[in-house]
């Protein structure tokens, strides 16, 4: 009767635990591989490139001969009518701008790299930060914009008429020679010529008396 009894027990408890093991079991979360999924590459963005986020430096030439140097903030870009069509230059590129006047009816565009654009403009307003305030600009009293400091406008005489150029060295007028004053009273822009060793140049008071 107790070896019964003691069977029965241990089956219980053998029961009990082979029930807990199996709850157990299902309680604990079973982990699973994740599904991976393709990475799409997402192209990088280009910076645009505005007046507001790349200003420039500019020396304004007015018509009166005044300068104005500040930074233009308005426009980055020139629109210009040449002869194979309308052009649309980046000001970034460009080294100086001299507009049409009355002595010359186009305006040239001198670049960067030394080429230079001739065409009409038709500039309405431009608007340039200085240290003492902004200042808005008529096209009409404008004469060049410069772009890159220390440079020069210089004319030269091409096959369509007066053409612009510009150079670090301000043309200067080719200096006249000194007059020299002759025996006779009237002026020479001739130099004088050298003088033998030995001889003297007789003067206007002087008496000349030749070798014999």
């Amino acid at each position: 009767m107790k070896r019964r009894c003691f069977h029965l027990l241990m089956a219980a408890a053998l029961a009990v635990v082979s029930v807990s093991a199996h709850a157990q079991d299902e309680e604990l979360p079973k982990a699973s591989p994740a599904k991976a999924e393709p990475t799409k590459a997402v192209p990088v963005q280009a910076a645009e490139m505005s007046a507001k986020a790349r200003p420039l430096s500019v020396t304004v030439g007015l018509v009166n001969d005044s300068k104005i140097e500040g930074t233009l903030t308005d426009t980055t870009q020139l629109q210009m009518q040449t002869s194979f069509g309308t052009a649309s230059i980046p000001l970034s590129e460009v080294a100086g701008i001299r507009f049409a006047s009355a002595n010359d009816a186009t305006t040239t565009v001198v670049m960067l790299n030394g080429d230079s654009i001739t065409g009409a403009t038709d500039v309405k307003l431009i608007t340039v930060e200085t240290e003492w305030g902004t200042a808005s600009i008529n096209g009409p009293s404008i004469a060049s914009l410069m772009f890159v400091p220390g440079l020069n406008w210089n004319p030269s005489d091409g096959l369509n008429g007066k053409r612009w150029n510009l150079s670090d060295i301000q043309k200067q007028d080719t200096p006249s020679r000194p007059t020299v004053n002759s025996p006779t009273g009237q002026s020479s822009n001739r130099a004088p010529s050298p003088q033998r060793p030995g001889t003297s140049v007789p003067s206007i008071n002087q008496q000349f008396f030749p070798n014999r």
